[in-house]
């Protein structure tokens, strides 16, 4: 093999390997989701972490109120799709009790799975939340002490679908 037939073989790997995809084949971080995001667009970002199994990290990152996670949310918004909209709903749902005051300016009623309506009607499925009452009372508890003018036309929203609100069968 000639030199100029070597360099090839030796560089595509390791643009693989530097690619935002490809690091988030390996286990996503906020960092790759961001950067393919950036560089592949919303829909192709998440789809290719669906694609390899690893999309349940950004909604566990989601749900566990992690600043780095939750700061994508908007980014991913116009991504969300029938798959990864409802995961996205339910993990912000999660966080919202943990940490209200990064989840509501998140929310946005233009994006289905970001809508206040739909994020505070605690919209799980299976058995993600065992005791639902307790979910309602602490998130309603959190809610409450927020008291940011910036957000409290969402907070109010929440607290008003929270209460009427039925889970997802």
């Amino acid at each position: 093999m000639t030199k100029s037939g070597l360099l090839p073989c030796l560089v595509l790997p390791a643009l693989l390997v530097l690619s935002p995809a490809r690091a988030a084949q390996g286990g996503p971080t906020p960092a790759s989701v961001a950067a393919a995001i950036r560089t592949d667009g919303a829909a192709q970002a998440l789809g290719a972490l669906d694609d390899a199994d690893t999309f349940d990290t950004v909604t566990d990152g989601i749900a566990a109120a992690d600043p780095a996670w939750l700061a994508l949310v908007p980014a991913m918004g116009p991504g969300l799709d029938s798959d990864s909209g409802p995961a996205v709903s339910a993990a912000l749902a999660l966080a919202l009790p943990q940490q209200p005051r990064l989840v509501l300016p998140l929310l946005d009623p233009a994006t289905p799975a970001l809508d206040p309506a739909r994020v505070c009607a605690h919209p799980f499925m299976h058995d993600e939340v065992p005791d639902l009452k307790g979910y309602v009372r602490r998130t309603r508890a959190a809610l409450r002490r927020v008291r940011d003018d910036g957000v409290r036309a969402v907070r109010d929203r929440c607290l008003a679908v929270l209460g009427t609100a039925k889970s997802v069968p």
